[in-house]
């Protein structure tokens, strides 16, 4: 079932979609939600769409089994995608075969409560509708909003069921209940897991979640600086001082980072920093989703060294990445990029998140009147970790293995050969840790990256192809493939396609630019179009 909920800004859209799916995962049901808005606070447009099924899924649908209109205007911009049920208030008039019409302004007026406690309304308008027991919306209300909202809301649930006497479907159990989480959950969670510490970020379109929900952690320390400069010029000195941090952004937050993640690969100090993609270029549609910053990731600043730049397919997987990215960076002493979008970020799925540990590294604290010989030449390239309270020094000039400045060519150019010595060990680390997934399903393929996994899957199942999805890139590792070859990315270039093209692959591009991320219907139509 694929159900979506539209209205205006301010009125609880977003809640309205995680609430409704967590009654679907109640029921057992593997759970998507995606989230769509404007950047503005009152009016404009706004939608959530759910999806649920008996089957693993990672991406919502293009159309409808039923719509939830709590303004009357949003309904033409979703009538085309409508192939179910509508479900509006009485008082719209809105023509469409199959609906259920329902005062719910009225209602809600009558209880004297806010408008914003519609959204509980019209969601327990569709819950009677198909057989969804007043108890289990109840719950999940309560276990969502807490005790400042759920007396109020409740009671709406309540008049609802009094009054509403319709059934259009039932929704039946499948399984036991599943817990809902989000993109930014799941990552805080497996940056937590792998012995984050202290967490800097300057607050910006679609990372802010991630300090939302380590805001409320206890575990770490999570902190709001002036600037993108500020917050990940604290988490380097964190680590500096032998604690774990990290940094989430955006494009133009991680812009203003450039300088500072030169100085953390000429340091040598371990640093995760999450880019969490927008449509761009500059401010571009702040709210809506990209693959448009993989060259940027892969090249964000001046001079060479180590770098370690990783992309999750899922929101499950964003966990899993998150973790072992802090971890690399820490065992390898160099920056690493967390490369997200906001179709992880800000979406809520099914999931149990669990595995990732901190892998411990050996720092040097103890009191001493000699310098820390921090940058000693080694085969490997990965010198000794020291902190405070042993005499450290770390230097953004380029520097003796003591950390002193120095021009001396002999001296800086072992220095710079240790220090990119340290790819060849990431590469057969990443080589470890499922650089990409296959999946073979026929002899052509669909290659793809990112949060496009979830819908490429889907079509590669039902029309034969087998799947390539890229998680690191770089180190980049390109899987071998042969027959016909689709690359489905969400930029206007085929960033990744280029990487393939350049290996010999001869492919053809299904390329979105506008903000929105595929659907499976979308993917399938495309594959069609090309192979009529």
């Amino acid at each position: 079932m694929n159900v979506c909920i539209a209205g205006a800004a301010g009125d609880g859209i977003r809640g309205a979609g995680v609430i409704l799916g967590k009654i679907f995962g109640e029921f057992g049901y593997s759970v998507f939600v995606y989230q769509e808005y404007q950047s503005r606070i009152r009016g404009g447009h706004n939608a959530s769409v759910v999806r649920a099924s008996e089957k693993e899924i990672n991406s919502h649908g293009y159309y409808y089994d039923a719509l939830i209109c709590l303004r009357d205007y949003v309904f033409e911009k979703h009538a085309e995608r409508l192939r179910g049920v509508l479900i509006c208030d009485s008082s719209f008039g809105l023509e469409h075969e199959a609906k259920v019409e329902f005062p719910i302004n009225e209602t809600v007026e009558r209880l004297n409560l806010p408008d914003i406690s519609k959204n509980i309304a019209a969601i327990s308008v569709f819950c009677k509708s198909f057989g969804i027991e007043a108890e289990v919306v109840k719950s999940v209300v309560r276990e969502s909003l807490g005790k400042s909202a759920e007396e109020q809301n409740i009671e709406v649930v309540r008049a609802v069921y009094e009054n509403l006497d319709i059934s259009v479907g039932q929704i039946r159990r499948v399984g036991e209940g599943k817990e809902l989480v989000s993109g930014a959950e799941a990552i805080a969670e497996g940056m937590l897991d792998a012995g984050l510490k202290f967490y800097y970020a300057y607050p910006m379109t679609p990372a802010t979640p991630i300090l939302h929900v380590l805001a409320a952690d206890s575990r770490c320390v999570a902190l709001q600086p002036e600037s993108e400069i500020a917050a990940i010029m604290m988490a380097i000195g964190s680590a500096f001082g032998g604690e774990r941090a990290a940094v989430g952004t955006s494009g133009g937050g991680f812009a203003l980072m450039s300088e500072s993640i030169s100085l953390a690969g000429m340091a040598e100090i371990p640093v995760l920093i999450i880019l969490a993609q927008r449509s761009g270029p500059s401010t571009g549609m702040a709210t809506f989703t990209a693959q448009q910053d993989l060259y940027f990731a892969l090249n964000p600043a001046h001079g060479e060294f180590p770098l370690i730049v990783a992309s999750p397919l899922t929101i499950e997987d964003s966990y899993r990445l998150s973790g072992e990215l802090l971890n690399l960076a820490w065992e390898f002493q160099t920056p690493a990029v967390l490369l997200m979008e906001k179709h992880i970020t800000e979406s809520h799925t099914t999931a149990k998140l669990g595995g990732v540990v901190k892998r411990e590294v050996e720092i040097f604290r103890e009191r001493s009147r000699e310098v820390f010989r921090r940058y000693e030449i080694t085969e490997s390239g990965v010198s000794p970790y020291a902190s405070p309270p042993a005499l450290v020094k770390a230097n953004s000039n380029e520097h003796d293995e003591y950390g002193f400045t120095t021009d001396d060519a002999e001296i800086a150019a072992e220095m710079y050969a240790k220090r990119m010595r340290k790819g060849e060990e990431i590469a057969k680390a990443v080589a470890n840790l499922e650089p990409y997934v296959e999946m073979r399903n026929g002899k052509d393929w669909i290659v793809t990256w990112g949060s496009n996994f979830g819908a490429v899957k889907e079509v590669a199942e039902e029309l034969g192809y087998s799947v390539a999805a890229v998680r690191f890139m770089r180190p980049l590792f390109l899987p071998k493939i042969s027959g016909e070859v689709f690359c489905v990315e969400c930029n206007y270039s085929g960033l990744l396609s280029k990487f393939l093209e350049a290996e010999g692959v001869k492919l053809k591009r299904i390329l979105r630019w506008d903000g929105r991320p595929f659907t499976p219907e979308e993917i399938r139509r495309e594959v069609e179009r090309w192979t009529e």
